[in-house]
């Protein structure tokens, strides 16, 4: 009876939550592709470093998926054999994370250098340059212990500090974009409306991530004994990964609106 017992925590509090995040990464890895196809055909024309960093992108977001999918069917076949229950779920699943970390920031990297180029100011850029760092140096920190974060407690102040300053990064990169083109408009109605479809396209992508960082921490805290928060804490990669790649895509739409402000709900190009 202890063992069955043993066994339904076990599948509810620690492969529950990585088969859901497996499945949740699966549906943001198709979109990406979706969105790196249509990126490649859409601007063949791009600089090098832009068609690299969208390759990085999936790269990294590649080699999550296989991990994820390894740790759950190292998992299921263990269990299906008779063998001991084990924390290869949750190891593989933090590793994910290690590869997510760089993932991430490169992605927010790309939209610091964007708010330089809005701003020409450097000190908002560095200070976010110095979180997002943080934020990768921690992440790396709990990817490369994957053994021993198993135990929350002692890694509370680390998890709890790298989703905070993830909200804060992403935050700051948002309204500061905001604000910045809010400051650029002409007094023309055309140039208006595209800047305020841009504003809002910028703070929908990153509210989405920091939103996603936020429910990790209070689920970490709601439910100590439980790993939501770490499936939250992989579908980060996948939400940062389909940012990229939509406001890359997003120029063909955008383009549209100032052309013809009046087409732009006829357009059938998809950005998300």
């Amino acid at each position: 009876m202890a063992d069955a017992a043993a066994a339904t925590l076990y599948v509810k509090s620690l492969i529950g939550p990585v088969v859901v995040s497996l499945v949740l990464s699966g549906i943001l890895y198709g979109c990406a592709l979706v969105q790196t196809h249509v990126y490649y055909k859409l601007f063949p024309k791009d600089d090098w470093r832009l068609r690299a960093l969208v390759a990085f992108e999936m790269v990294f977001q590649t080699v999550q998926l296989i991990l994820l999918f390894l740790g759950v069917w190292e998992t299921v076949m263990t269990l299906y054999s008779g063998g001991q229950m084990t924390s290869a779920p949750v190891d593989t699943a933090i590793v994910g994370m290690l590869f997510g970390g760089p993932s991430a920031f490169c992605v927010q990297a790309f939209f610091i250098f964007r708010l330089h180029s809005f701003s020409q100011r450097k000190p908002l850029p560095i200070f976010c340059s110095i979180l997002i760092t943080v934020q990768l140096a921690f992440t790396l920190t709990i990817g490369a212990s994957s053994s021993e974060v198993i135990s929350v407690q002692k890694w509370q102040g680390f998890i709890v500090s790298t989703l905070f300053i993830a909200i804060s990064a992403d935050t700051t990169i948002a309204a500061s974009m905001s604000y910045y083109l809010k400051g650029s408009r002409t007094g023309f109605r055309q140039t208006s409306r595209l800047i305020d479809r841009t504003i809002l396209y910028i703070v929908a992508t990153g509210t989405v991530t920091s939103i996603t960082a936020l429910l990790a921490g209070i689920t970490f805290y709601a439910i100590p004994n439980n790993y939501t928060w770490l499936v939250l804490c992989i579908l980060e990669a996948g939400l940062y990964a389909n940012s990229l790649l939509a406001a890359l895509n997003a120029r063909v739409w955008l383009s549209r609106i100032s052309r013809d402000p009046e087409s732009v709900n006829d357009t059938t190009i998809s950005i998300t």
